[in-house]
Order: structure tokens, then sequence, then C-alpha cells
């Protein structure tokens, strides 16, 4: 499995507020990492390393940033209010957020 299609899955990205590949290949990109032989992205041999949390956790607050700027998800009367997608997708940052580091995928 890629690590932009492991990032989908640890995102729900297709799930409102949505994202898209390029949103999600930007997260990745700042979530680059060294390789195991040491190579520094992007030079020439560098084997594809992502902190995986770390580009999960960003990606969870774009959503949050998203779902903050409204306040009732139509149609009007549903009863579902973005406050709580909102709180969801800051607790999710934070749970990735504290995982930084401790996975990495190589692909």
């Amino acid at each position: 499995m890629s690590a932009l299609d492991e990032l989908k899955l640890l995102t729900a990205w297709d799930t409102e507020p949505t994202l898209t590949e390029a949103e999600l290949n930007s997260a990745l990109a700042k979530a680059a990492l060294p390789d195991a032989a040491g190579v520094l992205p992007p030079e020439s041999g560098w084997s594809a390393t992502y902190d995986l949390n770390s580009a999960a956790a960003e990606v969870w607050l774009i959503k949050a940033a998203r779902a903050s700027a409204t306040v009732e998800v139509d149609p009007p009367g549903s009863g579902i209010f973005t406050s709580k997608v909102f709180d969801n997708c800051r607790r999710m940052a934070r749970i990735y957020a504290g995982k930084r580091n401790s996975s990495s995928v190589t692909v």
C-alpha cells in the first residue's frame, strides 16, 4: 500500500469535510524523513519515507478548520452540528500528533 493510500485511510479523506489528493500529497511532502540509509528527501536515491502520523495530524487540522466555518450541516434542522465534527477532527489531530515519529512508511 502506498503512503498516500495509507494516509487516505487514516484521515477519512473523502468524508466531509473532504480533502484533495493534492492536499494529502502536500502533507506527505512536509512529513518526509531521511530514509533507512540516511538519504535526505529529495536527494537522488532517496527511498520515500514519511512520518504518517505527522501527516495525518496536519490533515485532521485542515479538516477541523473547514468544519469550523459552519454551524449546522444541511439540511437545516437536521440536528447535525459541525461543532461536533470540529471537535472530532481536533481529537483525531491530537491522537496523531501524539504519535509523531513513532511510525514511518518507506515506499
